[in-house]
């Protein structure tokens, strides 16, 4: 999504103060995390699949917050956000981390 360049990202970019560089490291990490959840098996990877894509989301949250955003150009981070968290609890458990304590 990030990398594509297009103008409405870019202006997105440019608006939050960050180089248009920047857009390539999101994008590998969405590419990598999307390929960690889609491979059976591997739960701790999968466990940082879900870390990085939180901190994605919460980062956006708190960039479009330093700029001091509207309240509408927060909806998406925070949308995003609840998914990731959702998607992780919800998984069935022979996805999860053996012994590992349940946070939500």
């Amino acid at each position: 999504m990030g990398d594509l360049r297009l103008q409405p990202f870019l202006g997105t970019i440019q608006h939050l103060g960050y180089p248009t560089y920047f857009m390539t490291i999101p994008t590998i990490w969405y590419i990598l995390g999307g390929v960690a959840l889609a491979f059976p098996r591997f739960p701790r990877l999968k466990e940082w699949a879900y870390a990085g894509l939180f901190f994605i989301y919460t980062g956006a949250f708190m960039s479009h917050l330093a700029v001091g955003d509207p309240a509408l150009m927060l909806i998406a981070p925070v949308v995003f956000t609840s998914l990731v968290l959702i998607s992780w609890a919800l998984r069935p458990p022979t996805r999860r981390l053996p012994n590992a304590s349940r946070v939500i």
